[in-house]
């Protein structure tokens, strides 16, 4: 059974071969495509995404029905399809188009660090929802030094007035010049939440990086604003993997 069956134009929007249905009437023009060997010039032709090969200039396009981004996302930029004033997750990834894409639940505005943008409803809701207790890791500079009381008020867990946060995992670094930082492992994603729970036992949080989903790490050597592209499989492997 084919994998999925549609028009020749919107096939090559998929594969960003072409941005718009106009663009790809004026690629089929110039007679550079051909499928399954034969120059197509037809945008409505129906292509069948499993068995027919779909050449441009030379080069096989491949569609992929999801896509799976790591972003390391940069300060600044709001975890979300659209925004009015700023720049998007999205805006970030050229081949993730805001129709179909959409990140992984969210980091605040402010934070850093490991966000997944993908357009696999399944696999995200999936990776969000609270049955499945999937670990995320923060990297966290905060005011002052959390005291032993505060710290064994992250690991037993704080009650606030819309939830009581689960056992948390902590870890100190460093202490330096006031502040300190420390690693914040949490199984789910209450709206500001790693900052909630460190001003309730007395620090701010003054810089937030998520390095860590489960077993899967943000590589020391991606920058912010850059991305990687992984399969559904890798990710599923890393991310629930026990050690």
């Amino acid at each position: 059974m084919s994998k999925e069956t549609m028009r020749l134009d919107r096939f090559l929007a998929l594969t960003n071969a072409a941005k718009s249905r106009s663009d790809a009437k004026k690629l089929l023009k110039t007679q550079a495509l051909t499928v399954n060997g034969v120059i197509c010039r037809a945008p409505e032709q129906q292509i069948d995404t499993d068995h027919d090969t779909v050449m441009l200039n030379g080069k096989q396009l491949i569609y992929l029905q999801y896509r799976y981004f790591l972003l390391n996302k940069p300060d600044g930029v709001v975890s979300a399809t659209k925004d009015r004033i700023s720049d998007t997750v999205l805006s970030l990834i050229p081949e993730a188009d805001a129709k179909d894409y959409f990140p992984v639940g969210r980091l605040d505005k402010d934070t850093e660090g490991l966000l997944l943008v993908t357009n696999d409803g399944a696999f995200a809701h999936n990776l969000t929802s609270p049955s499945k207790k999937v670990p995320k890791t923060y990297l966290a500079t905060v005011t002052g030094r959390v005291s032993e009381e505060g710290v064994k008020r992250l690991q037993n867990g704080i009650t606030f007035s819309d939830f009581t946060s689960k056992p948390a995992q902590y870890e100190f670094i460093c202490e330096k010049d006031g502040f300190s930082d420390c690693l914040l492992t949490i199984t789910e994603g209450h709206f500001h939440q790693v900052k909630r729970m460190f001003h309730a036992v007395g620090n701010e949080v003054v810089r937030l990086k998520r390095i860590a989903i489960g077993g899967l790490t943000l590589p020391d050597d991606l920058k912010p604003g850059e991305y990687l592209e992984y399969t559904k499989e890798q990710l599923n492997e890393t991310i629930y993997r026990v050690d």
